[in-house]
């Protein structure tokens, strides 16, 4: 039963297209997309939470993108363009914040709108990465890190 079980889940895993996330989304939108099934439904719901009342009372809008792999797409052209095709941020505003894992790819990326370069600079978004999301996610603690980084 485990063998069969650990096969589907290699199937499901190797059969995620990250391209298909290129394409605007339809329906009801959530700010936390966990592809790659590594939160639990509780820390996923905390999360969504805590980044719809960021939204609601900055208007700066932060989207936790977790996914298998990025497909040997370089990381952070393909975050900008998830950003651009999923509208992060909004058009008008530009003021969103995408943080971007790709699990095994063991890679991230937190690509910032226009609107926010001022407030979040590049320099100010790898420090969040390396001092506070990489040392959790080393330590398999996922959600501590994307809840610390955000």
């Amino acid at each position: 039963m485990a063998a069969v079980f650990s096969f589907v889940l290699a199937s499901a895993q190797n059969s995620f297209n990250p391209d298909e996330l290129l394409k605007p989304r339809m329906g009801k939108q959530t700010l936390v997309n966990d592809f790659a099934g590594i939160l639990t439904p509780d820390q996923k719901q905390a999360l969504e939470n805590k980044l719809v009342a960021i939204d609601d009372s900055t208007s700066t809008q932060i989207s936790v993108v977790i996914v298998p792999t990025v497909g040997g797409n370089n990381i952070s052209d393909f975050n900008v363009e998830l950003g651009r095709a999923w509208g992060v941020g909004g058009k008008q505003n530009n003021n969103g914040v995408i943080l971007l894992i790709a699990k095994e790819d063991r890679k991230l990326d937190i690509t910032v709108g226009y609107g926010l370069e001022g407030a979040l600079p590049d320099v100010t978004a790898k420090s969040i990465i390396d001092d506070i999301i990489v040392p959790n996610l080393k330590g398999n603690d996922y959600y501590r890190g994307i809840g610390q980084g955000t």
